[in-house]
């Protein structure tokens, strides 16, 4: 049972490192389209995605192992191609918080 369980967990941990570099990659055509709502759309479902498998992975491990794996998954991405500068950071925020704020008025 133990090796099924852990198993599963492999598979979870695999798709949250491919899901987070692939919403590094949707971060950085946010920043290069900011005016792309398909980008913006992928970007909330992709982190509801990857939020779902934190859970899964949380209740299978744990806590403290859930964010040892975080920890590691970051310093993964921040040796992708896909790293944002401060700046890119800053216009990527800017232009999610004002995408949010346009959902929930026409929500």
């Amino acid at each position: 049972m133990f090796g099924l369980f852990s198993s599963k967990s492999k598979k979870i941990e695999e798709k949250l490192s491919n899901l987070a570099i692939e919403i590094a990659s949707i971060q950085k055509n946010i920043i290069i389209y900011p005016s792309e709502n398909n980008y913006k759309n992928l970007h909330i479902s992709k982190t509801k995605e990857l939020n779902s498998f934190y859970n899964e992975l949380e209740a299978a491990k744990g806590k403290d192992y859930l964010n040892e794996f975080i920890r590691k998954l970051s310093n993964k991405y921040k040796k992708s191609k896909y790293v944002l500068s401060k700046t890119e950071q800053k216009i990527l925020d800017k232009v999610l918080i004002e995408y949010k704020v346009k959902v929930k008025i026409k929500a």
